[in-house]
């Protein structure tokens, strides 16, 4: 079942502006510093609350704007795929809070290679998939590589393996497999996997350079 979990800030686009009409001022509405209308909240943050409805105005400080307008940048959308519950809580738990290049980070679940390829269909956004190389079979993570490459064209996708089994060597996936990363999960610490996705997700690395690992021979 696929399940959601985000890092962004509250939207405050609910707060609206409602400036006074330029033909009554403050002072010809009869109001002024001590009259009760006036309803301080904050040194940057007051509200006028009169009887007509039109005369409202809320001002909001300048980091709540910045917030708003950091609560509209799309974050990455990261497919975590692992048919261990407890690899996915503490995954999310490592990344909680985490930008990357400036933006935040919503997680997408899946427990099983099937469910992963589902998941990825339904999203074409996704940035990056944390693909677990053991679930329904021995090498189900690795098929799941070659279909969202080949089958899929998803090129653009960063994936990364995790896997708990020791014996695959490193070296022989990373050369006949088309994919991003590859780490063990019993040495992957927090800030490891942090500067793994800095990495990854660096949008500045080209395009072909991902093309070009998907040409190798499998």
């Amino acid at each position: 079942m696929e399940t959601r979990h985000s890092s962004k800030q509250p939207d405050w686009n609910s707060h609206k502006l409602r400036p006074i009409s330029s033909q009554r001022s403050a002072t010809q509405s009869g109001i002024n510093n001590s009259h009760p209308a006036w309803q301080f909240m904050t040194a940057d943050r007051f509200l006028l609350s009169g009887d007509d409805n039109d005369d409202n105005i809320i001002f909001v400080s300048e980091g709540e704007d910045n917030d708003a307008d950091k609560s509209r940048i799309s974050p990455w959308k990261i497919l975590i795929a692992d048919d261990d519950n407890n690899v996915h809580d503490t995954t999310v738990l490592a990344l909680s809070g985490v930008e990357i290049h400036g933006k935040p980070l919503e997680f997408l679940h899946a427990f099983s290679a099937k469910e992963a390829q589902e998941v990825a269909e339904n999203h074409p956004d996704t940035s990056l998939i944390l693909l677990d190389v053991v679930m329904e079979t021995v090498d189900a993570g690795l098929k799941l590589v070659n279909v969202l490459r080949d089958d899929l064209s998803r090129k653009d996708l960063r994936i990364v393996l995790r896997t708990g089994q020791p014996g695959y060597a490193k070296e022989n996936i990373m050369g006949n497999y088309a994919i991003d990363g590859y780490a063990t999960k019993s040495k992957l610490t927090r800030s490891i996997l942090i500067s793994m996705l800095n990495e990854v997700l660096d949008s500045n690395k080209p395009k072909d350079e991902a093309e070009s690992e998907s040409s190798l021979p499998n």
